[in-house]
């Protein structure tokens, strides 16, 4: 699951409180921002929740059949499989309201409390914090030509997984036309996914 996807899941236990699905979506958000939470100290105890909540979802959805035949025909067609997959799924749950305003929530709680491992963390998790906040609901993940984008940003800095402009060419035609499936398969993967928490 993408971060969209882990505030999803952080509504599933009621109440869901914003400190928990930011928690959620908080590993997500260290890695897109270059920062790194400390393992080993204390959170906010709703922010811990997320934050254990996330890798007990990540365990469940990267084991889970459904989610791993949709990667294996995503991956048939060069199209960055596993995280393809993922923000196609999210372009499928923003259409939920209840998803979308516990993630607005989640992003608004103050994120006092959150332990991290090096004085420049906080500041790059602040700056993408504000930038997430003033996106709001990335409805661009309804749309392949947005994932490809987002892909490419993601990747662009890494030069073995760089993906050049033919590259994108091919992603973007294989997230349109498997785009369909996963909003097909939407339904049995979350399945899975409840049943294995």
């Amino acid at each position: 699951m993408n971060f969209f996807g882990h505030a999803a899941v952080a509504t599933w236990q009621d109440p869901a409180p914003p400190g928990r699905v930011l928690g959620a979506m908080l590993p997500d958000f260290a890695t897109m921002s270059g920062a790194r939470l400390a393992p080993d100290q204390p959170h906010d105890a709703a922010v811990a929740g997320g934050i254990d909540l996330h890798h007990a979802t990540d365990a469940v959805f990267h084991r889970a059949p459904p989610v791993l035949a949709l990667m294996r025909e995503l991956d048939e067609r060069r199209a960055v499989a596993h995280i393809g997959v993922e923000l196609l799924l999210d372009g499928v749950l923003v259409d939920e309201h209840a998803y979308r305003d516990a993630y607005t929530a989640g992003l608004a709680h103050s994120p006092d409390g959150i332990a991290w491992r090096e004085p420049d963390d906080p500041p790059q998790f602040a700056r993408l914090l504000t930038r997430l906040r003033s996106y709001g609901v990335p409805l661009d993940l309804q749309r392949p030509d947005a994932i490809a984008q987002r892909l490419h940003r993601m990747l662009s800095h890494r030069p073995l997984l760089a993906p050049s402009a033919s590259d994108l060419a091919v992603i973007k035609t294989a997230l349109v036309e498997y785009k369909p499936r996963v909003e097909v398969a939407a339904d049995t993967v979350l399945r899975a996914v409840r049943a294995g928490l």
